[in-house]
């Protein structure tokens, strides 16, 4: 006999945060989405792009602190990921040395704050953040991210984007 029922398997996914108005807050840290940033993904000869068009960014790898924008986070030896709160006039697609890319929708951008940031960040790592690396890359709860610092006590961490409700989740369940 054949059924009628359609299996949904929607139903067993929790719904995705606000992320307008999702926070975080623990004891000693406290997590937030950052949205409507300028995110562009440099291939090829990144350094060319930047001094042509983004020469105030910022390079930075694994653990690195920086506090000004844009940022540029290596990714690769030949790969950067250009955050910037405002557009920034980089051309898309090939161009000589180097290529171009949005990538706007493709990372979730989370921010961690708080004298027990680095606590949570060693909880989801298994990297010797203090040995650093030149490439910002990460393995992190167990998903790709790229992971930085704009201060002492501020993280800021990228995931793709369909990882974003995961990692929102993974950090609900830390206690603080």
């Amino acid at each position: 006999m054949a059924s009628n029922a359609i299996h949904d398997s929607a139903a067993k996914w929790p719904a995705f945060p606000d992320w307008v108005d999702a926070v975080i807050e623990r004891e000693g840290w406290r997590a937030r989405p950052v949205l409507g940033l300028s995110q562009v993904l440099l291939s090829g000869d990144f350094g060319a792009a930047l001094a042509a068009h983004a020469p105030e960014a910022a390079v930075t790898g694994l653990w690195q602190t920086v506090g000004a924008d844009p940022v540029a986070a290596r990714i690769a030896r030949d790969r950067a990921l250009v955050v910037s709160p405002e557009a920034l006039a980089i051309p898309f697609g090939w161009q000589g040395t180097w290529a171009a890319s949005p990538a706007g929708d493709a990372w979730f951008v989370l921010d961690i704050e708080g004298p027990a940031m680095a606590e949570i960040i060693r909880e989801g790592t298994a990297a010797d953040l203090e040995a650093s690396s030149p490439s910002a890359a990460i393995l992190f709860a167990g998903v790709q991210a790229i992971l930085y610092r704009r201060s002492e006590r501020h993280a800021r961490l990228h995931v793709e984007a369909p990882h974003g409700p995961y990692l929102w989740r993974w950090l609900e369940d830390r206690a603080g």
